[in-house]
């Protein structure tokens, strides 16, 4: 239970949520790489305002599917036409664009399509009030019952929550009106964070043979609690107090738990990203581990990223990557039971681009510069398949890589940012340039 006299203090801090700009507050760009790889032609195809059916507010969304060959835009029968784990991190893209102080246009798609996240925290009185929802349908009401768009804690509230307290900065000066808004719905969800998973007990459950932990979103999920991790120490940076502390600690320790091996010991350092289970698929875990561990000065963590970036990504590279496997822990030794190398998509190998530049940008050291150039040539064409899962010329983030002969050229959302959002932090390192370049 949430001690009363912080959820006291809680309020008057986020009300106070002024983001003085602490370590670790990214920032846009203020100047622009002479030649890009970031093209947002695509993007902005995907990307519409619509007035929502509730109330008339306009919102920015970002079409979830667009299909090859013309590339127009489907809509989900089940889901919807648009949702917050794809327009958050299309906001986070804008907020990060070198142009956003000088170009109208960025400022206009990352204004409203933070209103969209706002839009959809769910109200008093619902189910899951101060979680989101995630999709909108094609009336524009939202989705609120199918089971990827209800109002829980999952991956669409922790991408909304990652926006609000990264955006929360620039709104500060932009619009103090709107950066109230944004404390008020970080100040709910924190909350209910707080009430969910701050005072989970340290247990454990054995998954043919792995231990796991029980206190992960979905008991052992180390996928979810990185994006957590991220967005609470933003808060945290600005406002500490012991119980958001407790928790980052708390999601840290459960990440760790899930690493295995190291190097010449399978599987060589990797996070498992689910139970007894590792996929490609949002693995940010080293690179939150890199980001707050550093904040918050834990070399524990900081190393055991490193493990996992110096030796399991390597072995990645050497198999043509994979998309996802499963281990079991019959004795002493942690073996596999089985692996998939595709469906190999971008949301699968930007989290280690990001990883690795982050690795770069804390040691200097100039392997993980490499690393990083020769991980992001996979999506220029150094793959299973030998094709270029991004082309520069359109902004096209292709869907994925179904079989070594095969791509789905299909351009939806999640692939188009995902793409985007590798170059565009790349294009920051000169050394991670020139090493896809050798690379590509």
């Amino acid at each position: 239970m949430i001690r009363p006299v912080f959820l006291k203090l809680l309020t008057l801090q986020l009300l106070l949520f002024t983001f003085s700009c602490k370590k670790e507050q990214p920032v846009a760009q203020t100047t622009t790489p002479t030649t890009r790889y970031v093209n947002l032609s695509h993007l902005d195809r995907l990307y519409q305002t619509v007035k929502l059916a509730s109330n008339g507010t306009e919102v920015g969304t970002v079409a979830i599917y667009s299909e090859a060959p013309d590339y127009h835009l489907v809509t989900d029968t089940d889901e919807g036409f648009t949702c917050i784990d794809d327009v958050a991190r299309a906001a986070l893209l804008m907020l990060r664009e070198p142009d956003l102080a000088t170009n109208k246009d960025t400022q206009t798609k990352l204004r409203t399509m933070t209103e969209f996240v706002l839009q959809l925290q769910a109200d008093n009185g619902d189910a899951g009030a101060g979680y989101f929802y995630n999709f909108l349908w094609p009336d524009r009401t939202i989705n609120k019952t199918f089971k990827t768009s209800v109002a829980q804690a999952n991956f669409w509230s922790w991408r909304a929550l990652w926006l609000l307290t990264e955006a929360y900065p620039y709104y500060l000066k932009a619009d103090a009106t709107l950066a109230g808004r944004m404390q008020t719905a970080i100040q709910k969800l924190t909350a209910n964070m707080l009430r969910d998973f701050g005072n989970k007990p340290k247990e454990y459950n054995f998954v043919q043979g792995i231990q796991v932990p029980k206190w992960l979103p979905f008991g052992s999920g180390t996928d979810q609690a990185a994006i957590m991790l991220i967005s609470l120490n933003n808060i945290y940076q600005q406002t500490p107090n012991a119980d958001v502390l407790s928790l980052i600690e708390l999601l840290g320790d459960g990440i760790l738990a899930m690493q295995y091996g190291d190097v010449g010991k399978f599987p060589y350092g990797a996070i498992l990203s689910f139970d007894n289970g590792w996929h490609a698929y949002g693995s940010d875990q080293s690179y939150a581990l890199l980001r707050v561990g550093k904040a918050l000065n834990k070399p524990t963590w900081i190393a055991a990223a490193r493990r996992e970036i110096d030796n399991f990504y390597p072995y990645l590279i050497q198999l043509g990557f994979l998309e996802s496997f499963t281990v079991q822990q019959p004795g002493t030794e942690v073996k596999p039971i089985k692996s998939s190398q595709v469906s190999q998509i971008a949301y699968g190998i930007r989290p280690m681009v990001w990883a690795a530049l982050e690795a770069f940008d804390q040691t200097k050291e100039a392997k993980y510069a490499d690393l990083a150039g020769q991980l992001a040539s996979w999506f220029l064409g150094k793959n299973v398949a030998n094709t270029s899962m991004y082309d520069p010329a359109t902004g096209r983030g292709y869907d994925g890589i179904t079989s070594s002969s095969q791509i789905n050229r299909n351009s939806g959302a999640e692939s188009t940012i995902e793409s985007l959002w590798a170059f565009q932090r790349l294009e920051q390192y000169p050394d991670a340039v020139n090493a896809l370049e050798k690379y590509k």
